[in-house]
């Protein structure tokens, strides 16, 4: 008599372990391709993309063979920003007299004289302690030629705790 019952749950063993492999791989499967997905940035975070919406929001934005800075208003940010001193040797276009588009997250946009994508991101970058303005780095990034761009979205461009100016 027991080896009816052995026999009886011998079956439903076998169906069980499969049936949970199954269920493993498709959930590996499942969770490398959104890993991979979240891992690779937005075709709008690349270099091309945020030159285009550049140009389709200031149609006169280009650079004149040397390395230009563009100033923009963050959409959704109130505050103004106090006039700045113009970076040397870097041409400087102010285009904060109106809100930029949502899809042009950047207070600050940076092409060197290739017209290559240095930096895009905030103008004011927040760390431990006080905030330093991002204008100290551009030099640096216009020196280091083939490296990628630095690209870092932003909310707000305003500075909040730190009394340098925004650049």
């Amino acid at each position: 008599m027991q080896m009816r019952t052995l026999d009886a749950d011998r079956p439903r063993r076998f169906l069980r372990l499969p049936l949970g492999l199954v269920l493993l791989a498709m959930w590996s499967v499942w969770a490398v391709v959104h890993l991979v997905a979240s891992a690779t940035p937005p075709s709008a975070a690349s270099a091309e993309g945020i030159r285009a919406r550049l140009l389709a929001f200031a149609p006169a934005a280009a650079n004149a063979g040397q390395p230009v800075a563009f100033r923009l208003r963050v959409a959704g940010c109130a505050c103004v920003a106090p006039a700045t001193a113009p970076l040397p040797g870097i041409l400087s276009v102010d285009l904060r007299d109106r809100a930029a588009p949502p899809t042009l997250p950047y207070a600050l946009i940076v092409f060197d004289a290739q017209a290559r994508l240095v930096y895009a991101g905030p103008a004011q970058l927040a760390g431990c302690g006080t905030s330093i303005a991002a204008a100290a780095l551009i030099p640096r990034l216009l020196v280091t030629g083939g490296a990628s761009p630095l690209i870092s979205p932003a909310t707000c461009g305003c500075p909040n705790d730190s009394k340098e100016s925004l650049a």
